[in-house]
């Protein structure tokens, strides 16, 4: 399991991926000169990468590092909201947010619960962790802005975004079905077949419109079982 966790984590943290890591760091540190603040970013960033990338390793059971990650961030939360509620008069913040965070906790609780009652392997994006929601749209996001370019083959795409081309189409796959992106007819075979971006379908709205029903059955998909 440990090398499969390697493999994967060497997959995912590339070269180009960490250069772009730092550079941001300095660049919050150039903003902020607080070291406080990129620290916790940074160790914001790591914790999400090493989600990521046990969520990614098909020898550890993702349904297991969902109730870690559900447990992880309800105690903490819980921990840091008795902190604010103990504090000394005018020293503490605000107690709403560890509180938003412990329920936020809960529900991951309850969407590993889900999982483990699931017994159906469905592909389609309301069967998805909540963490491959957010990874799914996260590629969604960079292959539009390439695509606003011009229009690309999933080779391009993937070398642009620094991405698998399995990761590219799972992308792709949800920018066709919402119409944003559509395949323009180049000739035959995979490497003639590029795709290209429906402006119109761009924007706040948009996304709204789009991706808005969706996220509200993920997110109401613990509490349907």
């Amino acid at each position: 399991m440990v090398s499969s966790i390697g493999r994967t984590a060497r997959e995912q943290l590339t070269g180009r991926y960490v250069l772009a890591v730092v550079a941001f760091l300095a660049l919050v540190y150039g903003v902020t000169q607080n070291i406080g603040t990129v620290f916790a970013i940074a160790l914001g960033l790591a914790f999400v990468e090493t989600i990521s990338i046990l969520r990614e390793t098909p020898t550890v059971d993702s349904r297991w590092v969902g109730v870690g990650l559900g447990a992880f961030i309800t105690i903490a939360s819980l921990g840091w909201l008795s902190w604010e509620l103990t504090a000394a008069a005018g020293t503490g913040g605000p107690a709403w947010f560890p509180a938003l965070t412990a329920l936020i906790g809960v529900w991951f609780l309850f969407d590993a619960r889900a999982d483990f009652a699931e017994e159906t392997d469905s592909d389609s994006p309301d069967d998805m962790t909540a963490s491959e929601v957010m990874l799914v749209m996260n590629h969604a996001h960079l292959v539009v802005e390439e695509l606003k370019q011009e229009p690309k083959t999933v080779a391009e795409l993937a070398d642009a975004c620094d991405l698998t081309e399995s990761r590219v189409r799972e992308a792709l796959d949800v920018g066709t079905d919402d119409g944003m992106i559509y395949r323009v007819n180049a000739g035959t075979g995979d490497d003639a077949k590029r795709y290209a971006l429906d402006e119109s379908k761009v924007g706040g709205l948009a996304f709204v419109r789009s991706n808005g029903k969706r996220i509200l059955r993920r997110l109401a998909r613990p509490f349907r079982r």
